[in-house]
């Protein structure tokens, strides 16, 4: 029987885990950025992905001098081109299979 690990992380843990203050995180959720499970930001319970996203926020709005907006944007835009990189070369393996056959 395998079991599965699953990390949650609370505000404070994840402030801390993405070195951002509470105010950031707070407008990094409302934002739509990064969605935790709970209803107020003392219930918050976030997964492992979140320090990483909220960062990848946080550096984008930095950089670019991005509204929120502009970032919510912005990291939805690169999720989109990351899924498309992985299914093209899925599709190429597959499609190489076929050619040399």
């Amino acid at each position: 029987m395998s079991s599965t690990l699953i990390v949650q992380l609370d505000m404070r843990t994840l402030c801390q885990e993405a070195d951002l203050t509470a105010d950031c995180v707070i407008e990094i959720v409302e934002h739509g950025i990064v969605e935790p499970s709970g209803r107020t930001p003392d219930e918050w319970l976030f997964d492992d992905q979140a320090p990483l996203l909220a960062r990848r926020a946080a550096k984008l709005r930095q950089e670019l001098e991005l509204e929120w907006e502009g970032v919510a944007l912005a990291m939805e835009l690169l999720q989109e081109v990351r899924q498309l990189r992985s299914e093209n070369v899925m599709l190429r393996q597959r499609l190489g299979r076929f050619i040399q056959a």
